[in-house]
């Protein structure tokens, strides 16, 4: 007994997700937003297995990106036998794919347009060849690049810029720890040799030890310049009376109080100095640094160098870390 035909529709329809911005089975990205589909549009016929030479089954129309997909709705032609047979194939779904042909017009290898995995150029800009129906697709998201003249496309693997980026980006951040390590404990050392020196000289009594070295390590000049100002205590025959006593006791109390108020408000004397190189700024006045970096550009980046220079002289590696 024959099998009955199935009754047709009007019009013979099927909406499809051609492409997107996902990357494929080959290692590479198009951009769906970067395709021309001008030429295309003057003669939008769909073919099978892109066989140039094959018949068309049917058109295309309301094709359209939106967002990160590429999409459009097959016709096909109810009077070819052929397609009315790939019709059924797709609306029973035992055919679900379909393949597009693109020329590429610019390629991109930039950082910010790479994603995991990619190991070819990024193609931003491109010109629609055809759009056929495949049984199955070439690759994920069925894409096959062709030149002006229909043969074969090939894109330059990339060499691995981005995983050479990072990998630089951790051994920068490393050098700057270890460089700034090694400035802090510098820092330390002659803070520690400074409070030491004046404690010899008998200007620094023992309870003043830790906190002179907490205001040193954030203005050494200034805690410096006190100490140097401080007179050595006199022979006990030579000791002030009660009332000098006293006094001196509130001129270190006014020193101290002063020097705490100025270091809790971030404050540090404020006069030039063209003779310090990039560490005594860094040591004695970072603020003043700070301020350099965002007012004196140039003279910040030629001090900056100077000190590259004379790191790379002591054996370090010296890599800038941007001030807090």
């Amino acid at each position: 007994m024959a099998k009955e035909k199935r009754a047709l529709p009007e019009i013979l329809e099927q909406d499809f997700i051609i492409c997107d911005n996902t990357l494929n089975r080959k290692g590479w990205r198009l951009l769906v937003e970067g395709i021309d589909m001008e030429g295309f549009l003057k003669n939008p016929v769909c073919i099978t297995e892109h066989n140039m030479k094959s018949i068309p089954v049917g058109r295309w129309k309301n094709l359209r990106v939106e967002g990160e997909k590429f999409l459009g709705t097959l016709e096909f032609d109810k009077n070819d036998e052929l397609a009315v047979t790939l019709y059924w194939k797709y609306k029973d779904g035992f055919m679900n794919a379909v393949s597009i042909s693109v020329v590429p017009i610019e390629e991109s290898e930039q950082l910010n347009m790479l994603v995991a995995g990619q190991r070819y150029p990024t193609l931003i800009k491109s010109e629609l060849w055809e759009i056929s129906i495949v049984t199955v697709p070439g690759q994920k998201n069925a894409v096959k690049l062709c030149t002006p003249e229909g043969g074969d496309y090939k894109l330059n693997v990339l060499d691995n810029k981005k995983e050479n980026q990072m990998n630089k980006d951790e051994k920068d951040k490393s050098s700057e720890e270890d460089l700034q390590k090694k400035l802090d404990a510098a820092n330390e050392k002659n803070v520690a040799n400074l409070v030491k020196l004046h404690v010899q000289r008998g200007v620094v009594a023992d309870g003043e030890v830790e906190s002179l070295k907490k205001l040193a390590l954030q203005d050494y000049d200034t805690v410096e310049k006190m100490l140097d100002a401080r007179t050595p205590a006199k022979k006990e025959e030579e000791m002030p009376d009660g009332k000098e006593k006293e006094e001196e006791g509130k001129k270190l109390a006014n020193e101290l109080r002063k020097l705490n108020l100025n270091s809790e408000q971030g404050k540090s004397p404020k006069s030039k100095h063209d003779d310090w190189t990039f560490y005594d700024y860094f040591r004695k006045d970072p603020k003043a640094l700070d301020a350099m970096r965002e007012n004196e550009p140039e003279k910040y980046k030629q001090l900056e160098a100077d000190f590259a220079l004379q790191a790379d002289a002591s054996n370090l590696v010296y890599n800038p870390k941007k001030s807090k």
